[in-house]
Order: C-alpha cells, then sequence, then structure tokens
C-alpha cells in the first residue's frame, strides 16, 4: 500500500459522515429492512456495505437535513467519491422524488460511474445506467449513477457520457431538459468603456 493510499483509507476511518452511516446502518431493524426488500432493495447487500441505514432528521429551507431523535424517520444513504463519503442522502421511501444532503458535497450517488462511462474502452462501457432517485439506485444494487445536485460539474460530467439509459419516459424528458441547459455566460466587461459587451 502507498503512503497515499494510507492516508487516504485512515482519513476515512476518521470521517464522521462514514461513522455517522456505519450508526445509521445498525440502527435498521427488521420491520424496515422488510419494507425496503418490498420496494425492490436488496437489503441485505446494501446493509452489508453500509450502503443503507435510518436516520431521524430535521430538514431546513435549503433541503438539508440534520440528525435529531424527534425527527422523521428517512433511509439514508451515503454519497461516496474516490474512496472518501462526501455526503450522506436521506430520503422518505414514501416520496422517493425528494431527498434532502447532509453536507452538499459531491454531485452524484456511483460518480464513478460516471468516470468510467465516460472513459470506457469499448461501446458497452460507455453506457450509464443513470437513474431517478437515490431509491432507484438502491433498487438496482448501487449500481450506475444518481444525480444528487444539478451543477455545472454534473452537466459537464454527464454531458460527456456517449449513452445514457434510462428506466422511464418521464425521467428521460426531465434529463433531456435538465441537459440541454445553456451554460452560464458570465457578463463581459471592457475595463474602461462605457458600456459592456455581449
Amino acid at each position: 500500500m502507498k503512503n497515499a493510499d494510507i492516508r487516504q483509507w485512515s482519513d476515512e476511518f476518521r470521517n464522521t459522515l462514514r461513522q455517522e452511516m456505519a450508526s445509521a446502518a445498525l440502527r435498521m431493524d427488521m420491520r424496515q429492512a422488510e419494507y425496503m426488500r418490498g420496494l425492490g432493495v436488496p437489503v441485505a447487500l446494501m446493509l452489508e456495505h453500509n450502503l443503507i441505514g435510518t436516520v431521524t432528521v430535521e430538514v431546513d429551507s435549503r433541503d438539508f437535513w440534520t440528525p435529531i431523535d424527534t425527527g422523521k424517520a428517512m433511509v439514508v444513504t451515503p454519497l461516496v467519491e474516490d474512496g472518501a463519503t462526501l455526503d450522506l442522502i436521506a430520503f422518505d421511501p414514501k416520496d422517493p422524488d425528494i431527498w434532502f444532503l447532509r453536507t452538499g458535497e459531491g454531485w452524484a450517488l456511483g460518480c464513478d460511474a460516471v468516470r468510467d462511462a465516460v472513459q470506457g474502452w469499448d461501446s458497452a462501457d460507455k453506457r450509464l445506467s443513470l437513474h431517478a432517485t437515490p431509491l432507484d439506485w438502491l433498487r438496482a444494487g448501487s449500481s450506475g449513477a444518481c444525480v444528487t445536485q444539478w451543477t455545472p460539474e454534473s452537466r459537464s460530467a454527464v454531458r460527456h457520457v456517449d449513452a445514457i439509459v434510462v428506466t422511464s419516459i418521464k425521467f428521460a424528458r426531465a434529463l433531456r431538459l435538465e441537459l440541454s441547459r445553456p451554460p452560464r455566460i458570465p457578463e463581459i466587461e471592457v475595463k474602461g468603456a462605457q458600456s459592456r459587451a455581449a
């Protein structure tokens, strides 16, 4: 193991988000696990890798959540990038189209799948399975990706994929609309001039 690998492992071991996720996985009881299994999530596999758990949360107006004992119970899954837990995504499985961020870091569950699709060696490797919601991503056994925040970085990364596979026409339309947004062009000002150039 290289020094950089050891340092990364050590940093992740001390990562408070990873520790929070491990605790959330332990809190998932049999009733909750059976409910998620009934929704098509391979719960045993997800629990084995600390990819699913439960939290009680309070949500703020910016769609971020904080843990609170008296809060609403939600399912949580970690957003991991390059081996580091950057965020914890919480959602109510009864309303999976809405999810909440813990830190706002990172932009996709399974973002490594996006990179792999961009850098694939053959055409089969360049196809990205993109899921509409974190629940759909969990149902797929955490394969493919789910964009948790549409940012200039996430749009740029997903636009570089040769082919995207989705499971619904509704999501295909929403995705096409999201990816067709023009990039923001900064205001351009000519120094010392009264008027602005377009």
